[in-house]
């Protein structure tokens, strides 16, 4: 019988984001009866192929794609609507067509990364041990607009949606995560890091919060929880170490996070300050240790890090997508904010090689930014920040 004398329970909240690419949707297509030529920069060469030839009633055999530049993916380029649009207008003016989105259509023509509540619950026995983590999302389910077979075959689930919350690397005796999809009409897509980027904000703020209940030092407790797994306490004590965690910083917090990610373990830590005027979080340091396995290309390695780290940076701290009537209500990057140059932290980056499989570099670097933010404010402030993202206005709220 699990005994449990103490329920901590918290909400978390996360906003649509764009996907931010910096070449809008584009396309050049050629149509020549049932001969189809498409040049674009897309994610998935068959899935265009297949859509676009479906749309033209051909077949795939008779779409020929020319694979160019992405100009910027992250999960926008999986869905092949530009290639779709401008094979119709080339099939009806029977000239080649070349279509671009300017950057106001392309913010009106989003496909966000959904909007999430989540309901998280931690049982603590007696002597404060952590046995039971209950983590539910309500969301609109990525899969079921995203990719309709796959949310059949699975029977409803949300692959992409959902990645993040399990927490099979942490010793808990009693884990469940549980979703309930919401519909509202918005046509959500994959964003980088998928699931994984608002899933573990939450379930890595919730650990420090459990932590604080505890008076245990969040590193120390996630080393305590992870004793059973080498490759997770490696990267815990590397970025530790990088970062000279328990070193006192006068007016500025640190703060901690760990993801296993398709099972590619980082763990990272932010030294942040806060414009307690003005609501400004500033992220001065940012430091990562990543095993993902085998290395094939160090150097593009170490480039993907540093790319998905001011990514998720960015998603963290200003990207927000709003809507009224239906309608997106940004239209360029003066009013939807991307992080500037001028806010890029000092980034250290370590790869750790190990002899296992090689598990994917391109989105690892995201999981653990935006706890690692919320952890550090919360040590600095002792307030601690549920709602991505942790814009200024909502740290002034917070901190009044």
């Amino acid at each position: 019988m699990l005994f449990r004398s103490k329920t901590l329970e918290a909400a978390y909240w996360s906003e649509h984001t764009y996907h931010a690419q910096m070449e809008p949707m584009n396309a050049v297509a050629k149509v020549d009866g049932d001969q189809v030529e498409i040049w674009v920069g897309t994610q998935v060469q068959p899935l265009a192929s297949a859509v676009v030839a479906n749309v033209l009633k051909t077949t795939p055999d008779k779409v020929k794609i020319n694979l160019q530049l992405l100009g910027g993916g992250f999960g926008r380029r999986i869905w092949p609507d530009a290639p779709v649009q401008a094979a119709v207008l080339a099939n009806i003016v029977k000239k080649p067509v070349k279509l671009i989105l300017t950057r106001e259509d392309d913010i009106a023509a989003a496909r966000p990364r959904p909007m999430t509540y989540h309901v998280m619950k931690a049982g603590l026995d007696d002597k404060k041990n952590l046995v039971s983590w209950h983590h539910r999302i309500v969301a609109e389910n990525v899969d079921a607009v995203a990719a309709p077979p796959r949310f059949q075959a699975t029977n409803g689930r949300d692959y992409i949606g959902w990645v993040g919350m399990s927490q099979e690397f942490y010793n808990i005796p009693n884990l469940k995560a549980d979703a309930i999809r919401e519909i509202r009409g918005m046509r959500v897509h994959a964003w980088r890091g998928i699931g994984a980027g608002y899933n573990k904000f939450v379930s890595e703020s919730f650990l420090d919060e459990v932590a604080a209940e505890r008076g245990v030092d969040p590193l120390a407790y996630r080393l305590e929880l992870t004793k059973d797994h080498p490759r997770a306490q490696a990267v815990l004590k590397a970025v530790a170490e990088m970062s000279n965690y328990k070193k006192k910083r006068p007016g500025r917090g640190m703060g901690i996070a760990f993801s296993d990610y398709h099972d590619t373990f980082t763990a990272g830590v932010a030294e942040v300050s806060v414009d307690k005027a003005t609501g400004k979080i500033k992220v001065h340091n940012y430091w990562i240790a990543v095993d993902p396995g085998l290395v094939v290309q160090p150097e593009n390695a170490q480039a993907q890090v540093e790319s998905a780290i001011v990514y998720g940076l960015s998603g963290a701290l200003s990207e927000e997508l709003s809507m009224k009537d239906g309608a997106v209500q940004q239209s360029n990057f003066n009013d939807y904010h991307v992080m500037r140059m001028s806010d890029i932290p000092e980034l250290h980056i370590k790869i750790m090689p190990t002899d296992n499989p090689p598990t994917g570099m391109g989105e690892v670097g995201i999981p653990c930014v935006a706890p690692a933010i919320g952890n550090a404010v919360a040590q600095l402030t002792g307030k601690r920040l549920r709602h991505l993202p942790m814009s200024s206005d909502r740290v002034k709220k917070a901190l009044a």
